[in-house]
């Protein structure tokens, strides 16, 4: 038998609010929240080989969440190859949209015969040990613009946000530590305040233009604002638009840019993602 290649798609997520809710079971961790899938993401082929190696954008690395969320499927060694359009580090859900990717194409490459929530689980689940996310798999696992009603992987706890497939613009300044923010207790308290708060007003009023409003007034909360991510944001609304930070990255994003995000760096621009994780 010829080694089977396969080849999967998860979209990055803008976490827009975010509460964390810890449990000492990592599939019940994780965050409620809302956010936003992209057609923008990870596409990722697995290979049968000798032993496992990791690929983002031709380079090896560690990628600790795909490699957690592989080993727990499976002994067998593979090449994974993960190409990545958005920035690592700022606010795309990018360790989580590498892990989803690579168990699905890991499940077509080995004929494992897991379903896509078992999969999900995996993926999740590597997230929240590795401290590189909490509710991002969630999110991408279903696509759209959605809301995290509960922690963990269950279908039922997800509430989508019907929308168009609405442009989103954006402009990275560079990374914040997810892992650092996640183990300061002063910091987790303050997010989990704002985001009861937020949460609370979306639900309300469970529209895209309001869950960027929220998400802004959620960022203005946390004070994880840097004075370029305020500035740009302020920038966007001046011309009509409506902007926020992507959770967690020194990020802006926005709906209705009038090019007023062109001042502050390079502008990319993504349809929202309405599919989910799927083979490719």
């Amino acid at each position: 038998m010829h080694p089977k290649t396969a080849k999967a798609f998860a979209p990055a997520h803008i976490s827009g609010i975010f509460i964390i809710c810890t449990d000492t079971d990592p599939l019940l961790s994780g965050s409620m929240g809302a956010g936003i899938c992209l057609e923008s993401g990870a596409v990722t082929t697995v290979t049968p080989h000798d032993e496992t190696i990791i690929r983002i954008n031709g380079f090896d690395a560690s990628a600790p969440t795909t490699l957690s969320a592989i080993k727990s499927l499976t002994d067998a060694p593979v090449l994974v190859e993960t190409e990545l359009n958005v920035p690592q580090g700022c606010g795309f859900g990018t360790s989580g949209a590498g892990a989803l990717s690579a168990v699905l194409a890991l499940n077509d490459a080995l004929s494992l015969k897991l379903t896509l929530n078992e999969l999900a689980e995996a993926a999740h689940t590597a997230e929240v040990i590795n401290m590189t996310g909490l509710g991002d798999v969630a999110g991408q696992t279903f696509g759209g613009a959605s809301i995290r009603k509960k922690p963990g992987m269950s279908a039922s706890n997800i509430e989508k946000i019907p929308c168009s497939d609405e442009t989103i613009s954006w402009v990275s300044f560079g990374e914040i530590s997810t892992r650092f923010v996640l183990s300061d207790e002063a910091k987790k308290s303050a997010i989990n305040n704002a985001g009861k708060k937020r949460l609370r007003e979306l639900m309300e009023k469970p529209t895209l233009p309001n869950l960027i409003i929220q998400s802004c007034k959620f960022a203005h909360e946390i004070e994880l604002m840097s004075p370029k991510v305020k500035d740009a944001i302020e920038a966007v609304e001046s011309a009509g638009g409506l902007a926020s930070q992507a959770m967690l990255g020194n990020t802006v994003f926005a709906i209705n840019d009038n090019s007023a995000l062109s001042e502050f760096g390079k502008v990319h621009t993504s349809k929202i993602s309405h599919a989910g994780a799927h083979l490719l």
